[in-house]
C-alpha cells in the first residue's frame, strides 16, 4: 500500500494481514489497497491499528464477529457463516456458536485447523459482539456469477483480511473479491468479479441466524429505481419483533430483477411495486439483481434505520453522498484511531499490545448508535421519538457489562459514561422500566435482577452529570414487584425484565426453590439494592437509603456458615433446602445459581465485603477461602457452557468471577493478586482466533483485560474505589478531558510480576492496597516497582 502522508510527524501503518493462494489453479483476483490521501493536517497517531486483530475471539467460545464496523455503529457488515440451523453444513454443530454469525470451528490447541472450502452465506449488515445469545444477521448480501452459487459460496481463510473498519475475503466460486466498510449507519461493499463474469447479487431479506428461535416475519420491498432498492425486515428470536428498514444503492444499473417469495419461483420485479404490502405479507423475500457483464467493480451502499426507509435515505445522503469506497474506509479507519488514542501504552510484548487495543477494539463497538441522522429513533414499545441534544443507544448487556465497560468509560471517555447512564434513565422514564438486555430497539430480559442500577450508581457516585434524584427513581421502579403499574409493556417482556422471583424476595427476604437461579437472584437482587442505597445517600433521600441498605443485606439469609456456602433454600420460610453437611458446591443446578455453582456464587456479595469476610470467619477464614477456591477440583462437577477458563473453581470465562482475583488483597497473602493475575493474563488471553476463554460478552470480558492490564481494577461498581493489581505495561497514559494520568511500572517485565510498592499521585495506597476514584486525575500518577522475588511483594494494609 501506498500512503500520501503531509508533512506532521505521524506514524501510519495499517495492517492488512497477509494473503495467501486458493486451492484450485483460478487466478485470484489481486488484492490490493488504492492509494488514498490522508486530511491535510492528520493529528491522529494511526499506528495503534496494527495492533487490532479483529479475529481474536472468532473460533472457540469468544463469538465475535470479523467483519468492518466503527465505534458504536449501528452497522456492523460481516460475513455470515454459521447461522444455528444444524442442518447442511452446520449439522453436528453446536448452534450456540451461530451468535456473531460467524465461527472458526478450528480446535487450535489440538492444532485442528479449518482453512479451506469454508462455509459462507454472505454478509449481513447486524452482528452481536461476544454474546451467548444468537440473533440479528439482517439484509444478507451474496454476490454471485452463476445461479448454483446464489445459496452459499466457500472461501479459504488465507484470503481474509480483517482490519478496523474493513473486511475482505475471496468468494471460491466465481473467483469473487468481496470487499466491506462502514459508517454509523451505512455499510459499503464493492465487488470485484472475474473478466467478463456475469456480475450478480442476492439480496436476501429472509435470512435468519436461528438459534434463538430466529425467524423471518413480514419483509417488504421496493425496486425504486434502476439504481436503488428499499426495504423492510420484521423478525423473532431472541429479540422479538425487531423491525428494521434499509435503503440501497448501486453504482451500476441493475439490468434486471426478480423476486423469489415465500418459496415460490423467481418472477420478474416492477419498477415502483411494493413487494410484501400490509395486506399480503411475505415472510420471506430474496431478490435476485443482474448487472451484467462488465469489468468495472460493483460498488453498493445499504443505510439502516429502525424507524422508516426515508429514515434510511436520509441517512445514506448524509453519511455517504457518494459513490467513494476508499474514502469510507479511510474515515473508518481514523475513526478508530482517534478512540483509540485516549490510551496509550508503552512497553509489553507486541502480542500484549494487539490483546490489548482488540480488547479496546471490542469494547467499543457496542452500545450501539440507535437513531437516524435526523435524530428519530423507536422507543422500547415501538412510538417514533425525537431525540433534542442526546443520542439514543441500544444493545445493553448490563449483567455483564456493569461490572468493567461502564467503570472504564467512567475513567477513559466520562463523557460517553455519562451519556450512556443518562440513556437508560430516559428508557426508564419512557417505557417505565430501566432495560436488563435491549437489543436494537427490543428488550429480552436476559440474565437476573436489574443490573442497569450499577451503572447508573456508579455514574451517580463518580460524581458524573447525572441527576442522582432521576437515577434513584428510575432504579425505584426496577427493584419492586409491581408488574400492575406497567400495563404498557408486554406481558414476555414484563414478566423477564420484573422477574416473579422479585415477589418472593420482597415477601420472604430470600428466593426460595423452586424459583429458577434462585441463589443467585438473592444475591443479585441484595447487590442492587446496595446500588439503590447509594444513589439515595447522594440524593439525600435518607428513607430510600435506609429501606434499601436494610435490603442489601437480604441475601445473608441463603448463607450457610457449617457449609461455608449461600445455598439454596425453602420457599415461604428461607429454612436450608440441605443439611448443611451433604449440600454440594459443585453443582451447576440451574434451580440454584445462574452459568456457575456455590464456588463462584459465594464472592458476590460485593457490597459489604467486611460483612462476607467476617461470615467467612474473619481474614484468615477469607484467606483460606480463597485458597479452597483457587485449589478445588476444576472437574469436580457438570458444567454450564458459560463456565470456562478454570482455576480450581475460579472460571475466569464467566462475569461473576472477574473480581475475585482482586479479593486477596484483603488477605495477608495479597501477592497471590498478581500471582494469578499473571496466569490469567497469560493462559486466556491470546492474540489468535480462540484467544478468548469465554464468551467476549459486548466488551466485558476485553474491558477486564483493559482496566487490569493498566494495573488496577474496581472490585465493587458504585463503590467509587479501586485496587491494583499486576501492570503488564511499563508506561501507561490515559488521556483525561483536563489532562493525562499516567501509570508507571519500573522494573517491569514479564518475570517481575510481583508489586513491591506502588504509590498514588506520590501517596501511600489506602486500605486494601486501594485508591479513590478522585485521584485519577489530570497530571496524577500511579506508580509501581515490580519485582520477581516474591518475598519482597509488598503487603496490603487490612485497616
Amino acid at each position: 500500500m501506498t500512503f500520501k502522508l503531509t508533512p506532521i510527524a505521524i506514524s501510519l501503518v495499517l495492517s492488512l494481514g497477509l494473503l495467501g493462494c486458493n486451492s484450485d489453479n483460478n487466478k485470484q483476483p489481486e488484492i490490493t489497497t488504492p492509494d488514498t490521501s490522508l486530511p491535510a493536517t492528520p493529528i491522529i497517531n494511526m499506528a495503534v491499528l496494527k495492533y487490532i486483530d479483529p479475529m481474536i475471539g472468532t473460533a472457540a467460545s469468544g463469538h465475535t464477529f470479523p467483519g468492518a464496523v466503527v465505534p458504536r455503529g449501528m452497522v456492523q457488515l460481516s460475513p455470515d457463516t454459521f447461522k444455528g440451523t444444524n442442518a447442511d453444513t452446520e449439522a453436528g454443530q453446536n448452534p450456540w456458536h451461530s451468535a456473531s454469525g460467524y465461527w472458526d470451528a478450528s480446535d487450535y490447541v489440538a492444532g485442528d485447523v479449518l482453512a479451506t472450502d469454508l462455509n459462507i452465506y454472505g454478509f449481513s449488515h447486524t452482528h452481536l459482539s461476544g454474546t451467548g445469545a444468537t440473533d440479528l444477521g439482517d439484509i444478507l448480501v451474496l454476490p454471485y456469477s452463476d445461479i448454483a452459487n446464489s445459496e452459499n459460496n466457500a472461501f479459504n481463510k488465507a484470503t481474509e483480511i480483517a482490519s478496523p473498519g474493513y473486511y475482505s475475503v475471496v468468494l471460491n466460486n466465481g473467483n469473487i473479491k468481496a470487499e466491506l466498510t462502514t459508517t454509523t449507519r451505512v455499510g459499503v461493499h464493492r465487488y470485484t468479479y472475474a473478466p467478463d463474469a456475469d456480475r450478480k447479487i442476492k439480496l436476501d431479506l429472509a435470512h435468519t441466524l436461528t438459534a434463538n428461535n430466529g425467524e423471518s416475519l413480514q419483509n417488504r420491498v421496493e425496486l425504486v429505481d434502476e439504481y436503488t432498492i428499499r426495504g423492510r425486515r420484521v423478525s423473532t428470536g431472541w429479540f422479538q419483533g425487531q423491525d428494521i428498514f434499509f435503503y440501497a444503492q448501486f453504482n451500476q444499473p441493475i439490468a434486471h430483477a426478480m423476486i423469489a417469495r415465500d418459496g415460490g419461483d423467481a418472477m420478474d420485479m416492477q419498477m415502483g411495486a411494493v413487494y410484501g404490502s400490509i395486506n399480503s405479507p411475505n415472510k420471506e423475500q430474496i431478490t435476485y439483481l443482474d448487472f451484467g457483464k462488465g469489468n468495472q467493480p460493483i460498488e453498493m451502499r445499504v443505510a439502516l434505520s429502525p424507524v422508516d426507509w426515508e429514515g434510511a435515505q436520509k441517512n445514506l445522503e448524509a453519511e455517504t453522498p457518494t459513490y467513494n469506497f476508499a474514502n469510507v474506509k479511510v474515515n473508518a479507519e481514523l475513526a478508530w484511531a482517534k478512540e483509540l488514542a485516549t490510551v496509550q501504552v508503552k512497553g509489553g510484548s507486541e502480542a500484549e499490545k494487539t490483546n490489548f487495543y482488540t480488547a479496546m477494539y471490542h469494547a467499543m463497538i457496542a452500545p450501539v448508535e440507535y437513531q437516524d441522522v435526523d435524530g428519530r429513533y423507536r422507543d422500547l414499545l415501538g412510538a417514533i421519538r425525537q431525540a433534542d441534544g442526546y443520542k439514543n443507544y441500544s444493545v445493553y448487556s448490563t449483567w455483564d457489562t456493569f461490572r468493567a465497560v461502564h467503570p472504564l468509560l467512567t475513567i477513559t471517555n466520562p463523557q460517553h459514561a455519562t451519556d450512556l447512564a443518562n440513556d437508560l434513565i430516559r428508557k426508564s422514564q419512557e417505557t417505565g422500566l430501566l432495560p436488563k438486555w435491549e437489543g436494537y430497539g427490543e428488550e429480552t430480559g436476559t440474565m437476573i435482577g436489574y443490573p442497569a442500577t450499577a451503572i447508573i450508581g456508579d455514574a451517580v457516585v463518580k460524581g458524573l452529570n447525572v441527576d442522582p434524584q432521576d437515577a434513584l427513581e428510575a432504579a425505584k421502579k426496577s427493584a419492586y414487584y409491581r408488574p400492575y403499574d406497567f400495563p404498557q409493556i408486554p406481558d414476555h417482556t414484563l414478566q423477564a425484565v420484573m422477574a416473579g422471583q422479585l415477589s418472593y424476595y420482597e415477601r420472604d427476604k430470600c428466593v426460595g426453590l423452586p424459583n429458577w437461579n434462585s441463589v443467585s437472584y438473592a444475591l443479585e437482587f441484595s447487590y442492587y439494592d446496595w446500588t439503590i442505597a447509594q444513589m439515595a445517600k447522594v440524593a439525600g433521600d435518607d428513607a430510600a437509603y435506609n429501606e434499601f441498605n436494610d435490603r442489601a443485606y437480604w441475601s445473608l439469609n441463603h448463607w450457610d456458615k457449617e457449609a461455608g456456602f449461600f445455598v439454596p433454600v425453602k420457599l415461604n420460610s428461607c429454612e436450608k433446602e440441605f443439611a448443611s453437611d451433604a449440600f454440594n458446591p459443585y453443582s451447576s443446578d440451574a434451580l440454584w445459581y445462574t452459568e456457575g455453582n456455590a464456588w463462584q456464587w459465594q464472592w458476590t456479595f460485593m457490597q459489604d465485603l467486611d460483612k462476607l469476610t467476617e461470615v467467612m470467619g474473619g481474614t484468615e477464614g477469607f484467606n483460606a477461602k480463597l485458597n479452597d477456591l483457587f485449589t478445588a477440583d476444576a472437574n469436580g462437577g457438570e458444567n454450564h457452557q458459560d463456565m470456562t477458563g478454570f482455576i480450581g473453581q475460579y472460571i475466569h470465562g464467566n462475569e461473576p468471577s472477574h473480581h475475585v482475583i482482586y479479593l486477596y488483597n484483603r488477605t495477608n497473602e495479597s501477592w497471590k493478586t498478581q500471582e494469578y493475575l499473571d496466569k490469567v493474563y497469560k493462559e486466556f488471553y491470546k492474540p489468535t482466533p480462540d484467544g478468548i476463554i469465554g464468551n467476549e460478552d459486548v466488551g466485558q470480558m476485553s474491558a477486564w483485560y483493559i482496566m487490569s492490564a493498566m494495573g488496577f481494577y474496581q472490585v465493587t461498581p458504585t463503590d467509587p474505589t479501586y485496587t491494583i493489581g499486576r501492570p503488564i505495561f511499563d508506561e501507561v497514559t490515559i488521556k483525561l478531558p483536563t489532562g493525562d494520568f499516567t501509570i508507571t511500572a519500573e522494573n517491569n517485565s514479564s518475570d517481575n510480576k510481583y508489586v513491591k510498592s506502588a504509590l498514588i499521585n506520590g501517596k501511600p495506597l489506602d486500605v486494601f492496597n486501594s485508591f479513590e476514584h478522585s485521584e485519577i486525575k489530570a497530571g496524577g500518577t500511579l506508580h509501581f516497582v515490580m519485582t520477581a522475588d516474591k518475598s519482597q511483594a509488598m503487603a496490603a494494609r487490612l485497616n
